[in-house]
């Protein structure tokens, strides 16, 4: 945990108006019956807090309140937000169910005019983010090899259906013989990718969110603007 949070503080030298990690990077996700020793240490948190100036840091950590949740870290000067996967995978190498709670509640954040959805992973397959009128979604993932095929068709399509950014940012390398792909990407409203990063090893990047890509967007498709119109009624 020391390197991770090292690399983390270290990040609050680089230049950025919003800096994402992956889910669980705080301890490392294949941490099964050991994740009850790794949870986030709070001081760390606080102290993050204390750096972040006008900018939003947001990570992957074990947060233990009574039950342990697997939860992203939202970390503002302003506040501390938490949000905690709502939707865990229970099948193939996930054992999410036996180690974490359930969280119930989503999770979006005003940042610099924009409305920021928080989401973990599996989240993305039940997402009811565009029905929120999001400007950029984050899915943060632990995604293994094996995922590979539905997370390159899911991520264009939730950035076309809610007309925003998407910034997916995954696990990259190996833990307990499961290989994580990494591939971490943005998407703008028209699902093209305007940052790809490496597969399979380490990496990091920048990208640049154009509202009047989501403005323009929103002009030409109106599947956001229907869908809300569809709730009020």
């Amino acid at each position: 945990m020391e390197a991770n949070e090292k690399i983390i503080n270290d990040t609050l030298h680089e230049k950025f108006d919003i800096a994402i990690f992956p889910e669980m990077f705080y301890s490392g996700y294949l941490l099964r019956d050991e994740i009850n020793l790794f949870y986030v240490n709070q001081d760390f948190v606080r102290t993050l807090q204390k750096r972040i100036g006008g900018r939003m840091l947001i990570f992957g950590a074990p947060l233990k309140e009574g039950y342990l949740y697997n939860t992203a870290f939202v970390v503002t000067a302003d506040s501390v937000k938490i949000y905690r996967k709502r939707h865990l995978p229970n099948f193939g190498p996930f054992e999410e169910m036996r180690y974490f709670q359930r969280g119930r509640q989503p999770l979006i954040v005003e940042f610099k005019g924009l409305r920021v959805g928080i989401e973990i992973c599996y989240d993305l397959f039940f997402s009811d983010s565009v029905e929120k009128g999001i400007d950029v979604l984050v899915n943060i993932s632990a995604s293994p090899f094996t995922s590979y095929p539905f997370f390159e068709k899911m991520l264009p399509a939730r950035a076309i259906e809610s007309q925003a950014y998407v910034a997916y940012v995954n696990t990259a390398g190996l833990q307990r013989n499961q290989v994580f792909w990494g591939g971490s990407r943005v998407i703008d409203p028209d699902g093209r990718d305007v940052l790809l990063l490496e597969k399979f090893k380490e990496d990091s990047g920048t990208a640049v969110i154009d509202t009047s890509a989501i403005e323009l967007g929103r002009r030409k498709r109106r599947v956001l603007s229907e869908v809300l119109d569809e709730l009020s009624e």
